[in-house]
């Protein structure tokens, strides 16, 4: 029986062949591998031209599965880091390698990995530009579907290939292990913008204006800066209640800016934009300057009343609310800070994706610790190299989260996290690293140590 080319290749060989497996493949690399054989080639004998051409078709073909084997590890290897952190040998180990792909509006979306971390799944894939140049490394996938959603975010962008590489998490693969990804939209080459204006506001601001009721709106949306606002003895519950009818100013800045309607009331300056409603058009903060200071809003929050496009998911009207002087404001100019849209794709892309390969995860017993103010009780609790889940009852606000690996290296989440609910139960899960559970030294919650003992290993131990 005849050998594989690479059969041929000693011990000392092949160790310097493993040695290279982690390190990428350029093309000068292969240029270079392919010059090789060239030479070789060329001092073969006429005789045994034929014979020898075998042997080098078969050493190429060899070579060639490596390159490709090489290649998709390092691209893996790559949006992982960039995602995860560098130890990401563990992902690599515990990845299906996927290769469905689909092409629309000449980009092409295609599966690389993926991998299940409990009730989350992982999927890596790549957006590529056939035609044209509409991806960058800015670029943002709009609208896309997998499993409950989650998130999704472009880690790499190869100038070269025009290819963006993508790294989706997504919640809900317990309940539906069998679904697909699919992209709608995307956009990308953020434009920046800053325009200034001087509105003439005694003149716009004097007249009377009419107040609508927003707490019949489904939402308000918006933004609320806590610090500024209780200084000034303001709250969101009693700000948002009413909020200017649009359109009663009328006001154009250019062809893309409106004010919609403006007041000045119990010393805030209420100012409404119409802003254009369409995918393009990214985001913009207004402030106010008076000479080199500038004031940002305390309060902004939308009007629904006339909006026409829902392609956004935005409404046509925003309402910002300063807090300045009447003599202050006689000085004052607009500010428009924000950025646009250079390229907004849509399409449909969508992949068939199976249940994939899963992280080890160790499952830990339910467990009660001390909270900030009272006891908070644990259950459901998951360790994967990845993350730390668990559902919880009672209130984990401004309780920090540190984990102490064996090295040395620690993770440690202490903000304060106002989205933490009181009472009812709710799950968590924190992201920290990657690392083999057993590297594990300790977690604490608070001023309470989790036990890390496997909730399996307790049970058969029982037994």
């Amino acid at each position: 029986m005849k050998k594989d080319p690479l059969e041929y290749l000693t011990e000392e060989q092949l160790d310097e062949l493993l040695k290279c497996t982690d390190q990428p493949f350029h093309e000068k690399n292969k240029k270079e591998i392919k010059n090789k054989f060239v030479t070789k080639k060329n001092m073969f004998r006429k005789k045994r031209q034929q014979k020898r051409r075998w042997i080098i078709g078969g050493s190429t073909a060899a070579l060639g599965l490596l390159l490709v084997g090489f290649t998709f590890r390092d691209d893996l290897s790559l949006a992982y880091k960039k995602r995860f952190g560098t130890d990401t040998e563990i992902l690599l180990l515990n990845s299906d390698k996927l290769s469905q792909e689909v092409t629309d509006q000449g980009l092409r979306l295609k599966a690389v990995a993926s991998f299940k971390d409990g009730n989350n799944q992982y999927l890596v894939s790549q957006l590529t530009d056939l035609t044209g140049d509409r991806l960058a490394k800015d670029t943002v996938i709009e609208d896309w579907e997998m499993f409950s959603g989650g998130n999704t975010q472009v880690v790499n962008y190869d100038e070269g290939t025009k290819t963006a590489t993508l790294v989706t998490s997504a919640i809900g693969a317990e309940a539906t292990p069998i679904s697909g990804f699919q992209i709608r939209s995307f956009a990308s080459q953020e434009k920046n913008f800053i325009k200034t204006f001087t509105p003439k506001w005694e003149e716009i601001v004097k007249p009377a204006k009419t107040w609508i009721d927003l707490t019949k709106q489904e939402s308000q949306g918006g933004g609320f800066d806590e610090k500024e606002a209780k200084k000034l003895g303001v709250t969101w519950d009693k700000i948002i209640k009413e909020g200017l009818k649009p359109l009663e100013v009328n006001e154009k800045l250019d062809q893309n800016f409106t004010i919609s309607n403006i007041a000045y009331k119990d010393n805030l300056l209420h100012v409404q934009l119409k802003i254009p409603n369409e995918p393009k058009m990214a985001a913009v903060f207004p402030s106010l300057a008076i000479g080199e200071k500038e004031i940002e809003p305390i309060v902004d929050f939308s009007i629904d009343e006339g909006t026409h496009n829902n392609q956004t998911g935005r409404s046509d009207y925003q309402e910002y609310v300063f807090a300045i002087s009447e003599a202050d404001l006689t000085q004052a100019k607009l500010l428009l800070n924000g950025w646009n849209w250079g390229v907004y794709q849509e399409g449909n892309w969508l992949i068939q994706l199976k249940e994939a390969k899963e992280l080890p995860i160790t499952n830990l017993p339910d467990q009660e610790i001390d909270g900030a103010t009272d006891k908070v009780f644990l259950e459901n609790i998951t360790l994967s190299p990845l993350a730390l889940d668990f559902d919880y009852t009672g209130s984990l606000i401004n309780v920090p989260i540190i984990l102490t690996y064996k090295d040395g290296t620690t993770f440690r989440l202490d903000e304060d996290r106002s989205h933490f609910q009181e009472g009812k139960k709710m799950h968590y899960r924190y992201e920290f690293g990657l690392k083999d559970n057993e590297e594990i030294q300790s977690i604490k919650i608070g001023a309470s140590e989790l036990s890390l003992d496997s909730k399996d290993s307790a049970t058969s131990e029982e037994k």
